[in-house]
């Protein structure tokens, strides 16, 4: 679809949600990220919304500033010590004491696919999922990193 054939606050809720995850580096990133989405646009557009929905280019990367910042789970990955599932649709990760809220927090900004939401304790993390297989791609994506 070309951009204008779309609502444009569709266009730029999914902007948003890219930038919440802070992939792109460059504008041609982001079309393409759009487009993966199913929303075509022009750079012209694209620059237009960026500057719409207050983005800024902070350390290489466009981002949304302002807001709550979540820390990313790459870098709070010396906190994780592992994570198994518990049925289908629940997946249990274990971290340092007084970790287990930042790290279900960068769990869902993260966005993968299936995670449901999350429950943290103070070393744990209770994850739900939506399917056996996002609970495996939860359990790998922790595994990854510790």
């Amino acid at each position: 679809m070309l951009g204008g054939m779309i609502p444009v606050e569709e266009r730029r809720a999914a902007l948003r949600s890219l930038l919440r995850k802070g992939a792109a580096r460059t504008q041609g990133e982001l079309r393409r990220s759009l487009l993966d989405e199913g929303i075509e646009t022009t750079q012209p557009v694209l620059s237009r919304d960026l500057q719409l929905v207050g983005a800024a280019k902070l350390e290489g990367r466009y981002v949304l500033p302002g807001g709550e910042r979540v820390t990313p789970l790459e870098t709070l990955r010396a906190l994780l010590r592992g994570a198994k599932a518990s049925g289908p649709h629940l997946v249990v990760v274990t971290c340092e004491p007084g970790a287990a809220s930042a790290i279900a927090r960068a769990l869902e900004a993260e966005a993968l696919a299936g995670l449901v939401g999350t429950v943290a304790g103070d070393d744990t993390v209770f994850v739900a999922t939506s399917s056996q297989a996002a609970s495996g791609r939860v359990r790998r994506r922790i595994r990854e990193l510790v």
